[in-house]
């Protein structure tokens, strides 16, 4: 009787084993290999700035009048400008978004072949959905500081707003 009770006991702990460790990845994202879709950041796709949504830094300094800007799932980027009157001109990068804990601002590092550039990002669901960058360059070091989340839009007291970049999705 005493082994019945034994092996019946070790019979349920192995049971209990097997459904918490089934269960134990259930909410993990498994790269689209199983029926859970992948979800797409909210950052990725193409994105174009055009009009009074580019930044005036970027109109001022470069007479810019369109951006167009694509974050691809595997981290690269790429930036296409358009001065007034010029041809488009194309950078080629990576990127990383370290997403805000206490914030719907997240962090974003940017590394384009010629430069580097950090600051933050913003999301926003509309239609069509808007994006808003601010970022300056921070390689080569041209002494300027990148705005945390915690800081927000429009914080340095430099440049305030003429730095935010306002995108629309059109991919």
């Amino acid at each position: 009787m005493k082994k019945k009770l034994t092996y019946a006991m070790y019979l349920a702990l192995m049971i209990g084993l097997v459904v918490l460790g089934a269960c134990s990845d259930d909410d993990d994202d498994d790269g689209g290999g199983g029926t859970t879709p992948v979800v797409p950041d909210a950052w990725e796709g193409t994105w174009l700035s055009a009009g009074a949504d580019v930044a005036p830094i970027l109109v001022s300094l470069f007479a810019y009048d369109s951006v167009r800007v694509t974050f691809n799932d595997d981290n690269t980027v790429v930036l296409e400008s358009h001065p007034a009157g010029g041809a488009w001109g194309t950078l080629n990068g990576v990127y990383t978004v370290t997403e805000s804990a206490n914030s719907e601002i997240d962090a974003i590092a940017i590394n384009y072949t010629a430069f580097e550039q950090e600051g933050i990002i913003q999301v926003w669901a509309a239609n069509p959905d808007s994006l808003y960058l601010e970022a300056v360059q921070t390689v080569p070091d041209i002494g300027a500081v990148p705005l945390t989340p915690e800081d927000g839009f429009g914080a340095d007291p430099t440049l305030l707003h003429f730095n935010i970049q306002k995108y629309r999705k059109i991919n």
